[in-house]
Parts: C-alpha cells; sequence; structure tokens
C-alpha cells in the first residue's frame, strides 16, 4: 500500500543556509534564473542544472544529530548517503541526486555524504473524490494539498494508476507531495535510516470490497 510523506515544516525542515547561492541569484538580474531552478529542485518542474544549485550548504544551528532527509532553504531536499542507497535500490537511475558539502557556520564539515535530491517521476493515482484533502479553487490540476493532521484512510489511491517498478514519486495533482510504495517504506526503516515522516494511504479496492 502506498504511503504518504508528511511533509509539514515542522517535521521535515532544518534551517540550511546557501550563501553561494544566494549571491548568484538574490537579484533582479538572475531572479528568474534562481526561481526555475526553485521550481526544478522544489516542485519537480523539470531535472535539475549542476550549475544552478547551490554548491554548499550551512547549518543555521549546530545540531546533536541529523536525519537522514530534511528539507532546507526554498523547499530544497538533501538526504545523506544511506537514504539515497535505499531510494536508487528501488527506483535505480530514475531520481537526480548532486554531492553537496553540509557545514557549520564555523566550516566544520558534517559528516555526509550529502544529496541534493530531484525526485523526477510523477503519478496521478489519488482519488480526490474519496479523500479527505484541501482541493484548489485556482489549480485543481496541480496545487491541491493534504490537511495536517492527516492519518489512515485519509488518502484514498488507485493502485492501478501506478506503474509496478516506480517506488518513491510525486503525485501530480497534489503540490510538495511525495509518495512511496510499501516496500520502499519498510526497506528505510529496515536499515534504520531517519527519513520522512509517513502515513499509509487507503487503497480503493479495500473500499469497494469493504
Amino acid at each position: 500500500m502506498p504511503h504518504v510523506f508528511d511533509m509539514q515544516l515542522g517535521k521535515v525542515q532544518i534551517p540550511v543556509e546557501m550563501p553561494d547561492w544566494n549571491e548568484r541569484y538574490m537579484n533582479p538580474a538572475r531572479g528568474e534564473e534562481g526561481g526555475q531552478a526553485v521550481h526544478a529542485w522544489r516542485d519537480g518542474a523539470r531535472k535539475s542544472l549542476p550549475e544552478e544549485l547551490p554548491k554548499v550548504l550551512v547549518a543555521d544551528k549546530p545540531r546533536k544529530s541529523w536525519p537522514d532527509a530534511f528539507t532546507g532553504m526554498n523547499g530544497i531536499y538533501v538526504v545523506s548517503g544511506r537514504a539515497k542507497d535505499v531510494i536508487e535500490r528501488f527506483d535505480p537511475d530514475l531520481h537526480q541526486f548532486f554531492e553537496v558539502p553540509l557545514r557549520t557556520k564555523r566550516g566544520v564539515e558534517i559528516e555526509g555524504p550529502w544529496f541534493i535530491m530531484n525526485v523526477t517521476v510523477r503519478q496521478n493515482s489519488i482519488v480526490v473524490e474519496k479523500s479527505r484533502v484541501q482541493m484548489s479553487t485556482r489549480r485543481p490540476d496541480k496545487l491541491n494539498s493534504f490537511w495536517v493532521n492527516s492519518t489512515t484512510k485519509d488518502v484514498v489511491v488507485d493502485t492501478s494508476c501506478l506503474a509496478p517498478d516506480i517506488h518513491f514519486w510525486r503525485e501530480s495533482r497534489f503540490s510538495g507531495s511525495l509518495m512511496g510504495s510499501d516496500a520502499f517504506v519498510a526497506a528505510l526503516k529496515k536499515a534504520g535510516v531517519k527519513f520522512f515522516p509517513s502515513y499509509p494511504a487507503t487503497n480503493l479496492n479495500d473500499l469497494k470490497t469493504g
């Protein structure tokens, strides 16, 4: 059964800065380019280009431990080498990963490796008519979202719409969404990877037979 990754900022975001990227793009001359780069990594609008990514990430505050997946400035996805290994085992050569140093403000390297991630696959499996979701009045084709306090059975998925060989994807009608197969989520847990929190969706077929 697919799982919905809970991408609430309070649960997944860690303040990390991108000083070199800001210097390059946070100006009127290149602001539009910067926006396109953000749209690529945050929303999966297209594949990311190496030259438009930050060359280093700087942690805003020290931490005793780091999760294996978090979001940073402008919705950038950052994963550890352990998380990348599991993702690529299930979806080989499908998503994008760019190795990047993660450092403290004093320049101390935080043990990695760390990667900027772009999930490049979209699928359309959520049955909105049977799901407890927030529908966009402006762009219902792509800007819908999940309720903050979602639980099992809030989101109904038609698994017949899913490609059997894809285990990690974005939902095409849900902005900022990430979904994963049950086998993928189980493998993350088995490997001890501290990934984004998730909750199971409900299979449409279970509603028909329940």
